[in-house]
């Protein structure tokens, strides 16, 4: 299953939503308002001017500093990453079959890679190592452009005069203790007009950020939604940061000197939040909350079959009704439908019953490690949902037990997979 099922899941779910679905939707409604206020700062960010009146005292650039020029590698490294990412929407697990007669193995899987998805691993593999080559290669330019300083200054105070050739080249002045050990041959920070970011641990949290989103790609939705939450969380603090060293800017045009902001502080506070939303994605991806042993839209998926005293003569077909054995309180036999999931798709797209009596069916799931279950709509799978059966993970066979339906047409299909669907007729 790629993430654009997934994707594809949760927006399915939107058509037959039950408390569950809701629940699990939660972190996309809390993304609304974080996307918008980030979508408003990056509007004010763009849309400031510049807002100095009258040049700096002293000039931007001293004679002597080198500044990096802008790049392309960014460019390049992105747009490997994004080849990376495009190519998890063509790697698929699917049930294992056997070669010789094609059913699927039970409790096995196998990784199918598309041969798109092989051309865009190749393509940001190539980018991203390009992008390394490039960037390394700047640098080494860079390096190279470095002035190299022709002799080592010589302390005011101690020795010859600074312009001495005699005083360059001796080595008591270089090495003596005392010159070397001078406060005033230490500066206290860079010169006038130079300024030097501080200290930051936003790259740190867009790592760990980052790192959760790659994970979910692997794991599951909610740990990925949960992953672009960090990184949201972590590039707002990098925009308050930014405009906090953007003030510093605007005090400079009036006094003339360009401070750094103060150091930041350990973030205790957005490591917690951040070790909130891993470790609760991880518990919803894993079932644990909400709940899912209980029943589920009037359905119990948890239920076995009901206890026969008489097995039937000879099996019934897929979908076709059967009757199993009473309770001996009903003056009625219950009766049972059979329906299979396999290569994620129901094996009939019909099935039948009595109209007023309740019924039973035996789902079975044969694909293994994928999710699965049958819902019932009113009119077409598309319809209001009547009542929902419990999803679980294949291989597994579960007896659903479905109240009575009017006489009518009914549509039944898949919560996890809409493109799995069938017509339910009562009368």
């Amino acid at each position: 299953m790629t993430l654009w099922d997934k994707l594809l899941e949760i927006l399915g779910s939107l058509l037959s939503p039950d408390w569950d679905t809701l629940i699990l939707l939660l972190p996309v409604l809390l993304l609304v308002p974080v996307a918008g206020y980030f979508l408003w700062a990056i509007r004010r960010y763009a849309t400031a001017g510049p807002r100095v009146s009258r040049p700096l005292p002293t000039p931007p650039t001293p004679a002597g500093i080198h500044m990096p020029g802008p790049s392309l590698a960014p460019f390049l490294a992105a747009g490997g990453a994004f080849a990376f990412l495009l190519a998890t929407l063509f790697i698929k697990i699917v049930p294992a079959t056997d070669p010789v007669t094609g059913k699927p193995i039970p409790d096995s899987s196998t990784v199918v890679i598309e041969p798109f998805g092989v051309v865009a691993l190749l393509v940001g593999l190539g980018a991203m190592i390009g992008a390394l080559l490039y960037w390394g290669r700047e640098a080494n330019r860079d390096y190279d452009a470095l002035e190299q300083p022709a002799a080592l200054p010589a302390v005011a105070g101690d020795g010859p005069p600074a312009g001495d050739a005699t005083a360059v080249g001796d080595a008591t002045a270089v090495g003596d203790a005392t010159a070397v050990g001078d406060a005033t041959a230490v500066g206290d920070g860079p010169p006038v007009g130079v300024h030097v970011p501080g200290p930051s641990f936003r790259p740190l949290l867009a790592s760990i950020a980052a790192a959760a989103m790659l994970l979910g790609l692997a794991i599951d939705p909610v740990v990925f939604i949960a992953g672009l939450l960090m990184t949201i969380i972590g590039l707002l603090g990098w925009l308050v940061d930014a405009r906090k060293e953007y003030r510093e800017v605007e005090r400079s045009d009036a006094t003339g000197h360009l401070a750094n902001i103060p150091a930041p502080r350990f973030p205790t506070g957005t490591l917690i939040v951040f070790a909130v939303l891993f470790v609760g994605s991880l518990l919803i991806a894993g079932g644990v909350i909400p709940p899912r042993g209980g029943a589920t839209g009037g359905g119990d998926g948890a239920s076995s079959p009901a206890p026969a005293t008489e097995a039937p003569a000879t099996p019934a077909p897929s979908g076709a009704p059967t009757a199993a054995p009473s309770d001996g309180g009903s003056g009625g036999a219950m009766v049972q439908l059979t329906l299979t999931a396999s290569g994620i798709a129901y094996d009939t797209d019909s099935l039948e019953v009595p109209a007023n009596t309740p019924f039973q069916i035996v789902f079975t799931n044969n694909d293994a490690g994928i999710p699965h279950n049958v819902a019932i709509h009113e009119g077409s799978p598309t319809g209001p949902a009547v009542w929902t059966g419990d999803i679980f993970n294949g291989v597994e066979t579960r007896t659903y037990d479905v109240p009575a339906l009017p006489a009518g047409t009914y549509g039944f299909v898949c919560t996890v997979h809409p493109n799995m669907t069938g017509t339910l007729t009562a009368k």
